[in-house]
Order: structure tokens, then sequence, then C-alpha cells
């Protein structure tokens, strides 16, 4: 299933007069993974500034957390680059937001129709899921914009009832990977990103969600790859009657729910470790305040003192997980020159501290601060390799971004020799509000250094990850 093919790539001739609402920056070593680059850099501001946009907690939960949004009708210009690397900009523009009413106009029509009493296997209920999946989506970038979606009468909840009581369970998760693997090869799917399924009502990644995507990446093989794949594979599961629902989407190159897959597993399946309690104060803590740097056009006054930043891994950001002894790589994106510090917050069972990452260079500076010139802004650029340890929790990075040099800024901390860390706290989430606020008092005010006509900025970038067992 495809939607609007021809709009999906982003190379749609718009009048030279179309506002541009929000862009995207990237660059590469070919104009291909610099418009990759592009696309996803303006799918990770457009899905924050969604949902710096919604009002209630039950809004934000509606959607899954720092998942995409389609990406409609999207200009694509080449830019210059201080790098000499290939450069390129996504633009959403006002001549965007048409080709988002039609389509979800088209989905509504669909979904108008739909009556889940009726439907039987899972070729149709998955079909419905990706047209309700898609058309939410849009219907959340065009009510950004202002825009009023067309409303839809089909209940979702109604849907995964009929499908829980339809549907015949699987044996596993393993058997749902090797009905997505045949699907994907009839398909002619080369390559695609798989990120853990989270857990539908809070987005937590927990032991099935591994599961789930481990049995994927076995079943997919050398086409499940974490770099330069062009679709994305994610998915929600929620459990009922003591059987778990598990949806799974195909998403395209422009992050458009291109098709759907649902599967009944037995309740066994729902075996694994969740992380403690407190790891969800954790991630509402890190989720509340937070010194946004993407705004819609909208709020461009209120962005101008605001600073882009990003924060990844090799495997992506978002339905992280690792087993004890895993490694990766940690990557941090400015984009515009300035300078960055990083907060790690642990929170596990009989674990519980935050502190500073070493990422500077004492011999130049400050062993806490890395800066990053013109050349390298918009541009990933690694940290360095972090292992993981258990017991089994949740682990978070806190990335501060500021134009002026934040040593005034940085929480106090002590050399903790038995851990080799710069310990700031013990109650990781007390630990947020104070570096947070730190942030946001001393990289404000009074311009000092700052040069005249210039404006401070900040920004903050938050990446989650549990460890399993």
């Amino acid at each position: 299933m495809r939607f609007l093919a021809a709009c999906l790539l982003g190379f749609l001739a718009l009048p030279a007069s179309a506002a541009v609402l929000l862009t995207g920056y990237g660059s590469g070593d070919s104009d291909e993974t610099a418009r990759s680059a592009a696309r996803q850099d303006l799918a990770v501001r457009l899905q924050r500034a969604v949902v710096i946009s919604l009002k209630t907690e039950q809004a934000r939960r509606a959607l899954v957390d720092g998942r995409e949004f389609p990406l409609v009708g999207v200009e694509m210009a080449k830019a210059g680059a201080p790098s000499g690397r290939p450069s390129y900009e996504a633009r959403l523009t006002d001549a965007s937001l048409p080709a988002y009413e039609h389509e979800a106009e088209q989905l509504a029509e669909r979904l108008r129709k739909v009556d889940p009493a009726r439907l039987s296997g899972e070729a149709g209920f998955a079909e419905c899921f990706a047209w309700l999946d898609q058309h939410r989506r849009l219907a959340a970038v065009l009510r950004l914009y202002s825009k009023a979606p067309p409303e839809i009468a089909l209940d979702e909840g109604a849907l995964e009832r009929a499908a829980a009581g339809k549907l015949p369970a699987l044996s596993g998760p393993g058997d749902a990977a090797k009905a997505v693997g045949a699907a994907l090869q009839r398909a002619g799917v080369s390559r695609v990103r798989v990120v853990a399924p989270v857990r539908a009502e809070n987005s937590e990644v927990t032991g099935l969600s591994g599961e789930i995507a481990d049995d994927l990446r076995r079943t997919l093989g050398a086409r499940a790859s974490d770099r330069g794949a062009a679709r994305v594979l994610d998915g929600t599961y929620r459990d009922f009657d003591r059987k778990t629902l598990l949806k799974l989407f195909l998403l395209d190159v422009s992050f458009n729910t291109e098709r759907g897959f649902v599967f009944l597993l037995p309740a066994a399946a729902t075996r694994g470790v969740r992380a403690p309690d407190s790891a969800k104060r954790l991630a509402d803590a890190l989720n509340r305040g937070l010194v946004r740097v993407d705004m819609s056009g909208a709020d461009a006054a209120q962005a101008a003192g605001a600073m882009g930043v990003d924060v990844q891994t090799e495997r992506g950001r978002r339905g992280l997980y690792y087993r004890p002894g895993d490694r990766d790589q940690l990557q941090v994106k400015l984009d515009r020159p300035g300078y960055y510090y990083i907060v790690g917050h642990v929170e596990k069972s009989g674990t519980r501290m935050s502190y500073l990452m070493e990422i500077g260079d004492p011999a130049r500076g400050n062993r806490f601060v890395r800066q990053v010139d013109a050349k390298s802004a918009n541009q990933w650029q690694a940290v360095g390799e972090f292992s993981v340890e258990p017991p089994v929790g949740l682990e978070a990075v806190q990335v501060f971004a500021t134009s002026e040099n934040p040593e005034r800024a940085l929480p106090p901390a002590k050399f903790d020799p038995s851990r080799k860390l710069y310990l700031i706290g013990t109650n990781p989430g007390e630990s947020v509000e104070r570096t947070r606020g730190l942030v946001l008092v001393d990289m404000s005010g009074a311009q000092g250094a700052t040069a005249p006509g210039t404006r401070r900025s900040v920004g903050e970038a938050v990446l989650y990850f549990t460890t399993l067992q």
C-alpha cells in the first residue's frame, strides 16, 4: 500500500512564494545521503513541534513517544555547506498542507466504511490499522498548523478488540517475524531498520519489545540494517485478556505508513522484566520542561533564542534497548557553532545516579565541554562509545547545547573512584530539574561576553534506552 506516491519523495515543484514552516538540514558523502539526512532531521523537528503543541497528557499518549510524522509534499533544496560535503534542506511549506489535507480526506473516506464486526483475516485488519496509523499522524500535523483534519468515527479500540477476538494466536514472536520477513521479501524490500515495538499504553520498551525486535532482525538477516536503511519497521503491542495484539508498520523513506501487519500472540509471549516504576518518574521529569529547540513557524520568536541539538546512537534514537555487555556509539548534532555537555542518568534497581560525561579535553579547556565549529554544524559528531551494564532499568542522556561556553552552568560534580564517574547526585529526578535550572538561569540574563547585537542560545535533547536481561 502506498499513499500518494508522487508526493513522498519530496521533489514537488512548489511556488516560489510558498512560506517555509519548518526546515530540516542534512549533509553526507553523496546527494542521496544528504537528502536522506535532511528528511530525517525535518521529521524529528516536526515530531517535536507536534508534541509541543499538544495541550494534554492524554493527547500526547495517543502518539508513540518520539515517533516521526509523515513528510508529504516536502520541498528539497540544495544548500551550501562550510564542510564542502553535499548539503540539502528539506522544507515543509504552506504549499505542503493541501497535500496533507487531500491524503487525510482519502484515508478518512476509507475508514468511514470500515465495520470491525465484518472484518476477518490478518490482511483486512492490517490494512485498516495502517490507514488509521497514517491518518492519525497526518491529522496531528494538520492540527499543528491550525488545519481541521477530516473526522472519522472508527474506534481503534473496537478494531483492536475485534482483531484480538478473531485472529488465530501464533505460537510466539518468531512466527510473526517469519511472516513479516516473507512479506518483505515478496515486496522486494532490500533494507529496513527495525525499531523495537513498544507497549501501546506508555511507549515503554520491555522484554517483549526486545524479543520481538531480536526475532525480526534474525529473520531479516542482512536486510535488517541500522545504517542507511530506506525504510523503518516499528509498532506497538497491547494485552487483551491473556493475549497480546502486536501491530507492526512499515514506514517509507518519508515516514509514511506503507503497509501494516497484525498478529495475536499467546500470553506466554509477554514474559520479560519491566523497568522499575521509578524509571517512569525519571522519564516524566526528563519530558517535563525541556529547553525546547524545535518550534513551528508560529513560534518563531520563541525559537529565535533556542539552539538546535539532537542526540542518537548508531542504532537510532527510539525503541532502544541493550543487554549487559552491549556497546554502542553516542552521536550529537548542533544546528550552529556552539558548545555542549552531557549528563547521564541511571534509574535501575539498586543503582540510581546522575553524572557528567567526560567528553571534553582538559588540556584544551574543560573535561566536560565539547565545542562545535562552523564546519561541523548540522553534522553528526561521534561523542564516544558506551557499554551497558546490569541490572534491568532505564538509562538516559541529557544533552545541553549553548552558544557560549557553558562552564558556569555545569552542575557540581564529585569524582567517584569506584565507578570512575563524576557524580552529581543519587536521585536522577532531582538532578534533572537542578541541571536544567542551572542552564536556564546561568545561560540567560546578563550578556557578558556575548557580542553586541547577538543573543545567547540554549537547547536540550534527551535520549533513553532500556537495559534488558
